[in-house]
């Protein structure tokens, strides 16, 4: 009896709700009650060491059989197997607990913005129904190698700048890549920069289920952003410090960008200078060059070839 009065941790003062842990072995020599079939012991298949289970004791009877796995044997084999099993738990684990965090970024997007922002003319841009030619090959490797890459390129903020002539397949690569990993459960967004200037200015009408922050956090957190045609918009000493904050928190953040653009760089700043703030525009554009692999597409518009 003295056993069972200290299995409830009141002889030595114990306060914990929990009593002490005892092993099925205990449990059957103290003859502590169960109310469950006390498991059978298993052997060490290393030592042949006897390992019995453990439970909780509460108020003198046996409660809650740990995870039906049996004590762990501390023989040389068997703490490495335990080490190497702990290790791939704790990998499940991690990954688990990114793919719930990337799904609630994506409802989060969804219930602020809609789906990712894809047009459905673009739906069917993927790598395999990218033309390939000795014009664009690099282009089309360099976007390949970057979704191949993407988890490198999102823990180091890596992003993709497209620059070039109208119709050289810069949006379709822009896209293939958000396709391929949405596909793969990451949250994207990809969408003009006009949209994405329009869907800010929606938040500020009298009817809209969302505010400005709202908007601005789900392009600021999106694991990638795809801002198409950048510097097609008109620049507004409105749009510009958008664009800038938009920029520059996911450049501080480490997140990855794409951008998409008809322009050179010369000619990008002079469309997002405002007012003679050129600044803020090369600020932008410092920020997209900095951190991302920069590819130039500049040749003849496969689109009006196409109808020659």
């Amino acid at each position: 009896m003295e056993e069972l009065i200290r299995i409830s941790g009141q002889a030595n003062g114990d306060s914990t709700k929990h009593g002490p842990i005892y092993t099925s072995k205990e449990v059957m020599e103290l003859g502590i009650p169960s109310d469950e079939p006390i498991p059978e012991p298993k052997t060490c298949k290393y030592c042949g060491k006897t390992l019995y289970h453990e439970c909780i004791v509460i108020a003198g009877k046996a409660l809650v059989w740990w995870l039906n796995q049996p004590q762990r044997c501390d023989c040389e084999k068997a703490v490495e197997f335990w080490k190497r099993w702990d290790a791939k738990q704790e990998e499940l684990r991690k990954a688990q607990a990114i793919a719930e965090e990337q799904e609630q970024k994506r409802r989060k997007i969804e219930a602020i913005l809609g789906k990712s922002g894809i047009k459905q003319r673009f739906l069917s841009r993927t790598f395999e129904n990218f033309a390939v030619n000795n014009e664009n090959r690099k282009a089309y490797e360099t976007a390949k190698e970057y979704v191949d890459n993407w988890q490198d390129n999102k823990d180091n903020g890596r992003g993709l700048y497209l620059e070039g002539t109208c119709g050289t397949g810069k949006t379709h690569l822009a896209v293939a890549i958000a396709l391929k990993l949405i596909n793969q459960g990451v949250p994207v967004i990809c969408k003009t920069s006009i949209d994405l200037l329009a869907d800010i200015k929606q938040s500020y009408e009298y009817d809209s289920t969302v505010n400005e922050e709202e908007v601005l956090t789900a392009y600021k957190t999106a694991d990638l952003l795809v801002i198409d045609d950048l510097g097609k918009e008109r620049a507004t000493e409105w749009s510009v410090p958008i664009l800038y904050r938009i920029i520059n928190d996911r450049y501080e953040n480490m997140l990855p960008t794409i951008i998409t653009t008809n322009y050179n760089t010369d000619s990008l700043i002079e469309k997002l200078t405002v007012s003679g703030d050129r600044e803020t525009a090369e600020a932008i554009i410092s920020r997209f060059k900095g951190s991302a692999s920069c590819v130039t597409m500049a040749w003849e518009d496969c689109r009006r070839k196409k109808y020659d």
